[in-house]
């Protein structure tokens, strides 16, 4: 407006996997889906599961699937991981928690209506161990039954149990591979 235009205009440049986003089958597959590919509801989660793990190392396996074995499949539609990941500390700018890939596998066989898996680390992939980090992506993100990830959320809620319906709400655009978003969750 100081340049005589009617209103400002500001301007954002960032990557898509900025702050808390998720990660679509794109992400790791050319013919992989977009946010085009899924409609509105099913970005609502009516069952969400909650895990709290102690990560043994910086790729999180066994201390995961062995609490999904005890953990009966009551309908759950999204999966939420805290490791205490703390991401404001700045040592964990280049280390941090992944996943491996058998999570994966382990979720689709146990919890038939999965379709999010969500963690308060930045990435499904430990910055320590790329190559896993990558088959994990690729097999969370299989276009075939896609398990969308959702990254570097922030965790430190206190009753995080109590939550009982999440609303993911993507920035919409189209033909990428991941999408800055919010999280919405409602308490019992």
């Amino acid at each position: 407006m100081s340049k005589g235009d009617a209103a400002n205009n500001t301007r954002m440049s960032m990557s898509v996997h900025t702050g808390t986003h998720l990660d679509m089958p794109l992400h790791f597959y050319a013919d992989g889906q977009d946010i085009n590919s899924f409609g509105a509801d099913f970005w609502f989660f009516e069952k969400p599961l909650f895990i709290d793990v102690e990560p043994a190392d910086y790729v999180i396996k066994d201390e995961l699937t062995e609490k999904l074995d005890t953990i009966d499949d009551k309908g759950f539609d999204c999966i939420i991981v805290r490791t205490g990941f703390d991401r404001t500390d700045e040592n964990n700018a280049d280390k941090n928690f992944g996943f491996h890939e058998s999570v994966a596998d382990c979720i689709r066989e146990k919890y038939k209506n999965v379709r999010l898996f969500g963690m308060d680390t930045l990435s499904v992939s430990s910055f320590q161990n790329r190559p896993e980090g990558r088959k994990a992506h690729k097999a969370f993100l299989n276009p075939q039954k896609p398990i969308i990830l959702l990254e570097d959320m922030k965790l430190d809620i206190e009753n995080i149990n109590m939550i009982s319906r999440l609303i993911i709400l993507p920035l919409r655009v189209d033909e990428t591979d991941g999408l800055p978003c919010t999280v919405v969750g409602e308490m019992e």
